[in-house]
């Protein structure tokens, strides 16, 4: 069964996890917007094979409520003040899984199913500098959870354009090794590829490097653009399922400010 629109959205947001969170960073933090872009993606981490998607832009701040991407999630959440430039949140997001057709290697795989997930984070913003932390648990028995370490510099901020670079880092625990990662005996023995049985450990699995372009039209309309690299550590790097160690992605889209 083909997915949704509304589904390849939310698939885009969660494969752009770092790009939208960067193109919210791009915007004036106290700034509403909502949007629409286009992304190009691998089909799944690792994948050697991309494909374009809708990707929906939006961040919205109402008091400690905030609709806005956390951790590569479309998530709502509450956050507090920890002290000047210091926050601290909570937050729910979805994450729609890995359906396992959607590429010829994982095929005779499990479906990673649709599941929702929780956490919390705490960043600082010094500046022109944003420093983050975040931990995301799997709000289903054996996904696990990941924690993500966040850096970025607006190298370039003026009245009409925004430029920042950042850096991420990714560690996950067994669980989230295992479900994306791993292939048990019987997947091995389903597997339309020929996959051999592998079990990773917790561990760092990935790193990313992007630059988001925010462009002022108007007092309303802004143009966001994304690109980046992406690459796989660890053990995950030496997956059967990793068929490319490391990942190009952008995404250009329209906002309107409100």
């Amino acid at each position: 069964m083909r997915m949704s629109i509304v589904a390849r959205c939310l698939m885009a947001s969660a494969v752009l996890g770092g790009a939208c969170a960067g193109a919210a960073q791009a915007q004036e933090q106290a700034t509403n917007g909502i949007g629409l872009g286009v992304g190009v993606v691998p089909v799944y981490e690792g994948s050697r094979e991309y494909h374009a998607l809708p990707v929906p832009l939006f961040n919205y701040h109402s008091g400690n409520f905030f609709i806005t991407p956390r951790m590569g999630l479309p998530a709502m959440g509450l956050k507090t003040s920890l002290a000047p430039d210091l926050d601290a949140g909570v937050f729910l997001g979805l994450n729609l899984g890995r359906k396992a057709d959607d590429a010829d290697r994982t095929k005779g795989l499990d479906d990673i199913k649709f599941h929702a997930a929780y956490g919390t984070y705490v960043e600082w913003h010094p500046g022109r500098y944003s420093l983050g932390a975040g931990y995301k648990q799997a709000a289903r028995n054996g996904y696990g959870g990941t924690l993500e370490l966040r850096a970025s510099y607006a190298a370039i901020k003026t009245e009409q354009n925004t430029v920042r670079v950042g850096v991420s880092t990714e560690w996950a625990d067994h669980d989230t090794m295992q479900t994306w990662f791993g292939v048990t005996s019987s997947q091995a023995a389903r597997s339309r590829e020929g996959l051999s049985t592998y079990s990773p450990s917790s561990g760092f699995k990935s790193a990313a490097l992007f630059t988001t372009w925010s462009y002022r039209i108007n007092a309303s309309w802004s143009t966001v653009s994304t690109i980046g690299v992406h690459t796989l550590l660890g053990d995950a790097r030496d997956s059967p399922l990793t068929e490319r160690k490391t990942n190009l992605f952008g995404s250009v889209g329209v906002m309107y400010r409100f």
